[in-house]
């Protein structure tokens, strides 16, 4: 697999991250473990996941950190994988109720650090906003969690483009580490018109906030890259992606993608991934797998990063 240094940030990371929304809870451990396995064998090193994850389980349990912290343990695989994890997420017994407080972050980072068995986190993701409270604030207390040691670089999930502005230029001018990183949903299947997020503080890339990532160099780290995989199911009979996701643009694109598939006799799903990565800034889009099978089209993608000339977003925008 390739790797980049992600801006901002001294981490030398794989350029497609793997995602364990599903590992300990829609996955078996042992299915979850067979795809760290492989995943490590093939050069992978970055692993995303949220102490949500799992907790929708009738055990309300954060399986995923779990999952994750159990193989990390048996394989003494410490130094070997970043672990990036997300907190400040609502109960999901109470969706409209904000955790974004530095009392509930600090719980969630204590109690991921401890699932995952780590001294610290290095790359810890504010999982959602709370736009009622000043994004300084918000700053503030994660540069604490940093000066403890507690994370060593923080990132921002589900941020507005108003808000991440804020949030720079508050850090910048008092020379703060600030965000080093966006993950907002982000693929090449945009929206169908009239179709959008499925809760209001969800966000995804647009034509805007592409273009503030370009000028500020601020690093996408997208989830939902593969728009649970559109291009693949496009002939299908997938009702809820097809309402979603099935619009002229989007059919351009699936015809483009047919013939790069042709040209490098890729899948759509490792083409899908790989697109991302031809931007104008660093983005390390995150890929999901259900079984070993499908780590060969997700390894392809981090190949196929450096080898595609097409550029799908600038020929189409990202909405």
């Amino acid at each position: 697999m390739k790797y980049k240094k992600l801006n901002n940030t001294d981490l030398i990371t794989t350029n497609i991250c793997l995602g364990a929304g599903s590992f300990g809870s829609g996955l078996s451990e042992q299915k979850s473990f067979e795809i760290l396995d492989a995943y490590a064998k093939a050069g992978g090193n970055f692993v995303d996941t949220a102490n949500v994850y799992g907790k929708w389980a009738d055990d309300k349990i954060n399986h995923s950190e779990k999952t994750i912290g159990k193989w990390l343990k048996s394989r003494d695989a410490y130094k070997t994988l970043i672990v990036a994890t997300k907190g400040g997420h609502f109960e999901l017994s109470a969706p409209h109720t904000t955790r974004v407080t530095q009392t509930e972050v600090r719980a969630d980072i204590e109690e991921s650090l401890d699932s995952l068995g780590l001294d610290r986190i290095e790359l810890y993701w504010l999982h959602r906003d709370d736009p009622q409270k000043p994004v300084e604030e918000i700053v503030d207390f994660m540069e604490e969690f940093v000066a403890q040691g507690k994370i060593r670089y923080y990132g921002a999930s589900n941020y507005s483009l108003d808000r991440m502005t804020k949030a720079v230029e508050y850090a910048q001018k008092n020379k703060l580490q600030g965000f080093c990183a966006v993950q907002n949903r982000w693929s090449l299947a945009a929206f169908a018109p009239g179709v959008g997020e499925s809760a209001p503080d969800m966000f995804s890339m647009t034509d805007e906030f592409y273009k503030w990532h370009k000028e500020t160099k601020m690093p996408s780290i997208p989830y939902s890259a593969t728009a649970s995989g559109f291009f693949e199911k496009l002939n299908g009979n997938d009702p809820r992606l097809n309402q979603a996701y099935k619009n002229e643009r989007s059919q351009k694109i699936y015809g483009e993608l047919l013939a790069m598939q042709k040209k490098y006799g890729a899948s759509l799903h490792a083409l899908s991934l790989a697109c991302l990565t031809k931007s104008p800034f660093e983005t390390v889009p995150i890929g999901s797998v259900r079984n070993v099978e499908q780590l060969a089209g997700f390894m392809q993608a981090s190949e196929l990063g450096e080898i595609i000339e097409e550029d799908l977003i600038a020929k189409y925008g990202c909405q």
